[in-house]
């Protein structure tokens, strides 16, 4: 009885409001036999209508009783759960699903506050798994963009990896160039690509090297600095990015070679802070480089930039290292180099080799008139003159001191000697720089050898021009003397 009491709103109700209603009616019955009663015992007319009011008045009180009993109980058991129960839903209506409904009984009203904070706590849940999930679905989108980054961050890595590596395989500029140019186009996705670089002497624009669908007649193009877009951002020492050249009034269309569309990147070659020169590359569509792009070939030209420093501090030592100093002409190492060199090429191919050793006459005189400084003069004009007097492939070297040895690939004896008299007529008749404006002339001695007729090897073949140096020289100098031929000298 206890248990359904409180499981029912509607029980409670009935005795909330039947109990002090029976109660009021039960002592107001009492009140009104006893009153009844006493009256009865002195007047029993009297008493049956003191009676009928007295039962019509208990009723009326036992109702008004009820009444309030049943509206105090509506308060307590329904208003007030309901208005809270309200107010509770009308935070949730909000979005306030973290909020729960106060459980103050059994009954139906409690049912429906258990049910409601039920249902509060699946939606609550479902908001908590649904924000998990889009966050999921964000982190998961957020990871693929990061690992589409990171994969093309990996790309260029490898890609700037395998240019360095390429380039740097080797010190030879020229195949640098071609290396680094087919990397571009194979793997950045070029049509065209060139390097221009910087001639310190004209400080003019060469282009050096180029690669892709590029005419093979643009090699060795000159443009100023400031010149087109590729001078331009040499001048400037910034890169330069054109998403349509066909619109773009500063670019040269190669000096009327052939006109290109799409989008140029031109970006300066430097190294420790000096402009190296200009890489440029095109293309076939507008708009095609991103700016991660531009960074990448940036990165790219830097590297290519090292690289070609390199190879041309490598070649400068090379040429310190064979150069002689004071002259600029082949020293003794570069001598001997090419002397191996062409000794094989002689002994291989049958072809003729001659070697003149040549000397300046009296030259201590010119030291001790002039001194020394006049004396460098002289030996620099001297040897220059003798590279102006012979062809490409002829090698003038200084042996030591004031004998230069001119090395002939491809010449036999009697030519060798014609070679001689014109050097020896030639210097005769040059004015070298004397002190002051006097003018200084010398005249030189030769001797000539030839592999084969006066020698079998490089050993042989130097003795051999070196004795007919002596013999020149015995003979009152300014002369070209010969060596004996390898038979008579032996008898």
């Amino acid at each position: 009885m206890w248990k359904q009491l409180r499981r029912s709103l509607a029980l409670k109700l009935i005795l909330a409001s039947a109990i002090p209603s029976a109660v009021a009616l039960v002592a107001g019955l009492w009140a009104l036999i006893a009153h009844t009663r006493r009256i009865a015992a002195v007047d029993p007319a009297r008493a049956f209508g003191e009676l009928r009011d007295g039962a019509v008045l208990g009723t009326l009180l036992a109702l008004t009783f009820a009444g309030i009993a049943i509206a105090l109980a509506a308060r307590h058991f329904l208003i007030k759960p309901i208005q809270s129960l309200k107010r509770v839903m009308a935070r949730a209506e909000l979005g306030e699903f973290l909020v729960r409904a106060r459980v103050q009984s059994e009954d139906e009203l409690g049912q429906l506050a258990r049910s409601f904070n039920t249902m509060l706590s699946r939606i609550t849940d479902q908001a908590v798994h649904d924000i998990e999930t889009h966050e999921q679905l964000q982190l998961q989108e957020e990871l693929q963009a990061v690992n589409a980054r990171l994969a093309g961050h990996v790309g260029e890595m490898e890609l700037l990896l395998e240019v360095a590596k390429a380039i740097s395989s080797t010190l030879d500029l020229p195949e640098q160039l071609d290396v680094l140019g087919k990397q571009m186009c194979a793997r950045f996705g070029v049509v065209e690509f060139s390097v221009m670089l910087l001639d310190e002497a004209s400080h003019q624009l060469i282009i050096e090297a180029i690669a892709g669908d590029a005419e093979p007649s643009v090699r060795g193009m000159r443009f100023h600095l400031g010149e087109g877009i590729a001078g331009e951002a040499a001048a400037r020492g910034e890169t330069i990015y054109v998403p349509d050249v066909e619109r773009e009034k500063r670019f040269v269309q190669q000096k009327g070679q052939r006109r290109i569309s799409g989008s140029l990147l031109s970006v300066p070659l430097r190294s420790k802070g000096r402009i190296l020169g200009v890489m440029n590359v095109i293309r076939s569509h507008r708009n095609a480089f991103s700016d991660q792009e531009i960074r990448l070939a940036e990165a790219i030209a830097a590297q290519a930039a090292l690289s070609i420093a390199n190879a041309r501090l490598y070649q400068q030592t090379l040429e310190l290292s064979f150069t002689d100093s004071l002259t600029g002409v082949p020293n003794r190492r570069h001598l001997f180099l090419r002397l191996e060199q062409e000794h094989s090429r002689s002994v291989r191919f049958g072809e003729p080799l001659s070697l003149l050793m040549v000397d300046l006459d009296n030259f201590k005189n010119v030291n001790d008139r002039h001194g020394h400084l006049v004396g460098d003069g002289v030996l620099r004009g001297v040897a220059l003159t003798l590279r102006r007097n012979v062809r490409k492939i002829d090698l003038v070297a200084r042996y030591g001191g004031e004998e230069f040895v001119v090395l002939l690939p491809r010449v036999a004896k009697p030519e060798a000697i014609e070679v001689a008299e014109k050097l020896r007529r030639t210097v005769a008749a040059t004015v070298l720089p004397g002190p002051g404006n006097a003018p200084v002339t010398l005249t030189i001695s030769v001797g000539v050898a030839a592999l084969g007729p006066d020698a079998e090897d490089i050993p042989g073949l130097l003795e051999k021009a070196d004795a007919a140096l002596y013999e020149a020289k015995r003979q009152g100098r300014d002369r070209v003397a010969t060596a004996a031929p390898a038979a008579r000298a032996s008898a």
